[in-house]
């Protein structure tokens, strides 16, 4: 059987000269950093794993420095790492080295502080994984993959998936791949069901969904602002080390789980570059081009430490957390009822749903549903929303605006006892803000900000807080293209007025 692999981007070392750092903004890791300090996590202590699809034979060039076999010490801007050659001696390799800097280099990476990096060619680690009877235990707990490429039959590329889906439910490894940079999906390593698919903000990634092993699961899962998926990728997988690191520290190996790292980072998602970010349907948890949205860091710390909270009938848990728990088929299924406090508006909300198939003997997925609930007295009222896939192994909710008032959360499955991690984040603020100014010709311009992108508006006035208001202006924030702000100006007038925004919310 020949392996065919189509490389997402090959580069030379000297490349990483002009390395872009933005992207470390983009994702909330600068902002992170300045708010930790010292206490910042950096992948220390966390074995990586990454595997590149070299494309010289003999010796292979896949590694950031020339080395091996086995173990060496790395030098210049890789003094601090020690490499593993596990796929033997190897030269370097230009891609090798610019994954390096967006996912452990001590100067840019994500996960700067770790320090052991054990490197395989792809042909190698689809053979530790597809071999044996089962897949080979690897080193790492993280790992990034940045390829794309495929056996040239589908029955191997379903093989391969599924035994990277056995070895990250198995090992509780946390496995990050990009999709290609193009339009073709490629049977390999995009279409799996347990890793996270990384694709880029601009877009410019395949599109359209899974088409191995299962087709029309939605992909990516994040996406990121650099120039290729092969930099998306290590991004998230960088990101990933942080949370583990953190989750070890904790002690609470729930949160080292690669379904809750994964619901974190996917809650964590912004939806901010993205005014046009949408669910087609209630079957769809993502949207069709920046899956779940940006990779934020920052958030997702946040999300992690708030801490688990589980499922009750009975108590709240805070409007920012997470949980591990298994589903149940019961009526009402797993509930996490949360309130918004009076006077204040959930900004932002977003919550992420993710578990495993059954991977030992005949794989089959279970199907779990996720729905949001106004709720009063711990008891659940109208349904406000639901993502209810029966072919993803996520699911996803999103609302910009949730008024004041208690909801509920329900997960709910038609199978016992599978283990599922479940994410949520209300970002609290002040909600959608009108402010006006006055030229000297008496010429006012009303600025509408922090406004819901798919929302109907009016502007209404009064000439005092006690009069009637009149409408004066109305205004669809997705007409033509959707925007979190708009501007309006009245004619002259000398009188005075009270300008106030109204619209129906969610409850």
């Amino acid at each position: 059987m020949s392996l065919r692999l189509t490389f997402t981007i090959l580069l030379l070392a000297g490349c990483l000269s002009g390395l872009r750092a933005d992207w470390l903004d983009d994702i909330g890791y600068n902002k992170l950093a300045a708010e930790l300090g010292a206490a910042m996590p950096t992948g220390a202590g966390i074995t990586l794993i990454q595997s590149e699809a070299n494309d010289i034979a003999s010796p292979p060039n896949y590694l950031p420095q020339a080395g091996g076999p086995g173990s060496f010490a790395g030098t210049g801007i890789y003094a601090d790492k020690t490499f593993f050659a596990e796929s033997g001696a190897g030269t370097e390799f230009g891609h090798t080295q610019s994954v390096s800097s967006f996912y452990y280099i001590s100067y840019s990476g994500v996960a700067r502080g770790a320090t052991q990096i054990h490197l395989y060619t792809a042909t190698d680690f689809l053979s530790r994984l597809t071999a044996g009877s089962a897949p080979e235990v690897l080193p790492g707990r993280v790992q990034n993959h940045s390829w794309a490429g495929s056996y040239g039959s589908s029955a191997a590329d379903q093989d391969a998936l599924r035994n990277m889906d056995l070895m990250i439910h198995r090992d509780g490894s946390i496995v990050a791949v990009p999709l290609f940079n193009g339009a073709a999906m490629q049977g390999l390593l995009g279409n799996n069901y347990h890793a996270i698919t990384a694709g880029l903000r601009s877009g410019n990634h395949s599109l359209g969904g899974t088409n191995t092993d299962g087709s029309g699961r939605m992909k990516p899962d994040l996406v990121v602002n650099v120039d290729l998926t092969s930099f998306a990728s290590p991004a998230v997988a960088g990101s990933a080390a942080l949370l583990l690191q953190e989750a070890i520290a904790s002690g609470n190996t729930n949160a080292q789980k690669p379904q809750t790292i994964k619901a974190i980072l996917l809650a964590a998602a912004s939806k901010k570059p993205f005014p046009q970010w949408q669910r087609d349907t209630t079957a769809e948890p993502y949207d069709d081009v920046f899956g779940a949205g940006e990779l934020s860091l920052y958030n997702a710390w946040h999300i992690q430490h708030a801490g688990e909270h589980a499922f009750s009938t009975s108590a709240e848990v805070p409007s920012r957390g997470w949980d591990f728990a298994v589903s149940t088929n019961a009526s009402g299924g797993r509930r996490y009822f949360f309130t918004i406090p009076a006077g204040q508006v959930a900004s932002t909300f977003s919550v992420a749903l993710t578990w495993h198939r059954i991977v030992m003997g005949l794989f089959s997925l279970p199907n779990l549903n996720l729905k949001l609930y106004a709720a009063s007295g711990l008891t659940a009222g109208t349904l406000i929303s639901t993502s209810n896939s029966i072919v993803d192994n996520v699911e996803h909710l999103f609302h910009y605006h949730l008024p004041a008032g208690q909801y509920l959360l329900e997960v709910s499955s038609t199978a016992n006892n599978i283990s599922y991690a479940l994410a949520w984040d209300a970002q609290l603020g002040a909600g959608p803000q009108l402010t006006a100014t006055r030229d000297a010709l008496g010429l006012i311009t009303l600025n509408a900000s922090e406004l819901d992108p798919m929302v109907t508006y009016t502007i209404e006035s009064s000439p005092t807080l006690l009069a009637p208001w009149t409408s004066e202006h109305t205004f669809r924030t997705a007409d033509v293209t959707p925007t979190f702000q708009h501007t309006w100006q009245t004619s002259p007038s000398t009188d005075h007025l009270f300008y106030r925004l109204r619209w129906t919310p969610v409850r």
